[in-house]
């Protein structure tokens, strides 16, 4: 009896058991979000705009005396995605908002813009993946540089700086302006130039009139098509 009394307790708690896995499922992913979101661009460009640009790499135009010749595709494009993306995880694991989700709208937003204008992918891929790679190194020094700092002390952190005495407390005190100035740089100024830097980018050259999303090498085909008819 009391065995089917703790069976029926079982199975009415079923339902809370079920409610508590997914509410922990769900605070796990959000406190992955970001990183999730990054990935997800980062799978997005490695599958879409890089396949594109190495088999681009790989094409060869015909002339008169032989066809279209394709060589084996590099795998360059995606390899540079992956470290990018490598990188960019390592240096934000374990670091709170807003850095994360600054990382995850940089991709985000270099994915897009990728997609949005396939003539420019090659200029576009490599800017996209050079910012986050020097976003990723800022994030990597800045970290670096608070941890090496915050175990010191006020005379030590003068004897770096080359003060002494009672200097020594006032030099000390300007630890919190450089901290200050690394927040602002991390925050705003460097995610600030990437997003300009990709806007100048996106309207440095005009779109092809008779078609936006058309790259060079497919404009080259139809004109060859088009002398060919």
């Amino acid at each position: 009896m009391e065995q089917m009394d703790a069976l029926g307790l079982f199975i009415s708690d079923l339902p809370v058991y079920f409610a508590n896995g997914v509410l922990v499922v769900v605070y796990a992913l959000a406190g992955s979000a970001a990183a999730l979101a990054c990935t997800a661009a980062a799978l997005g460009m490695a599958l879409l705009p890089d396949v594109e640009v190495q088999r681009r790499a790989a094409f060869q135009p015909a002339n008169g005396r032989r066809g279209e010749a394709v060589f084996p595709q590099p795998r360059t494009a995606q390899g540079m995605t992956l470290l990018a993306l490598l990188l960019w995880l390592g240096a934000q694991a374990g670091m709170g908002a807003p850095v994360p989700w600054i990382g995850a709208a940089m991709w985000l937003a270099g994915l897009l813009a990728i997609l949005a204008l396939p003539g420019q992918q090659f200029n576009l891929l490599w800017f996209v993946k050079a910012g986050i790679v020097l976003y990723a190194l800022a994030v990597i020094g800045s970290r670096l540089y608070l941890a090496s700092t915050a175990r010191l002390t006020a005379a030590e952190w003068a004897g770096l700086v080359g003060s002494s005495g009672d200097a020594g407390v006032l030099v000390a005190g300007t630890r919190g302006s450089v901290t200050a100035v690394i927040l602002w740089a991390l925050w705003l100024i460097v995610p600030l130039g990437y997003f300009s830097m990709l806007a100048q980018q996106l309207f440095a050259n005009p779109m092809s009139i008779a078609n936006p999303f058309a790259t060079a090498q497919g404009m080259l085909r139809r004109l060859r098509e088009r002398n060919h008819g």
